[in-house]
């Protein structure tokens, strides 16, 4: 591979935008991804009648589940790590969450945005991923103290029914 070509994340070409707007202290974004769905936890099966020594078809859903967002941020003095994002400031608990995005007309979309170096000023040269319907499904709402930790991070954990590519 030539050299310059590795993409790295902590370079500011890579962005999360939650609702329109960065997370200020996002320390990262993981994604499931969204894979075939299955009410039996399978998203396959085979296919083999009675006698047969062999399956003689695989069946394969065509449906895709949703997926989720596991963001983990830093927390700050002045308020919990969900006050981050765009809306939620002032919720207290995971409840208080649910009835703040439940008054929303809209859902949330989120995006992951790659910059390659020297496309700053070209968004048509940007690629990416956007998440549709995105909702708050869980919140890391305790605490763990340690002797010597220099800081927290916490996860907030979202889930998207869909998603497209940026590009």
């Amino acid at each position: 591979m030539p050299a310059g070509k590795v993409r790295v994340t902590g370079s500011g070409y890579s962005t999360f935008v939650y609702a329109g707007k960065p997370i200020a202290f996002l320390n990262s974004v993981e994604d499931s991804g969204q894979r075939a769905w299955s009410d039996k936890g399978q998203a396959y099966s085979f296919i083999q009648p009675l006698g047969s020594r062999t399956p003689v078809e695989i069946a394969t859903s065509r449906v895709l589940g949703g997926g989720t967002l596991q963001m983990t941020i830093q927390e700050l003095w002045n308020q919990a790590i969900w006050e981050q994002l765009a809306g939620l400031s002032g919720t207290n608990n995971i409840v208080e969450i649910f009835d703040r995005l439940a008054g929303s007309p809209n859902y949330v979309t989120a995006q992951t945005i790659i910059k390659p170096p020297g496309t700053e000023a070209n968004p048509s040269k940007w690629r990416g991923k956007i998440y549709h319907n995105v909702t708050i499904v869980d919140i890391a709402d305790g605490d763990t103290l340690t002797v010597g930790g220099l800081d927290v991070a916490k996860p907030v954990v979202a889930a998207y029914t869909h998603s497209t590519r940026l590009r």
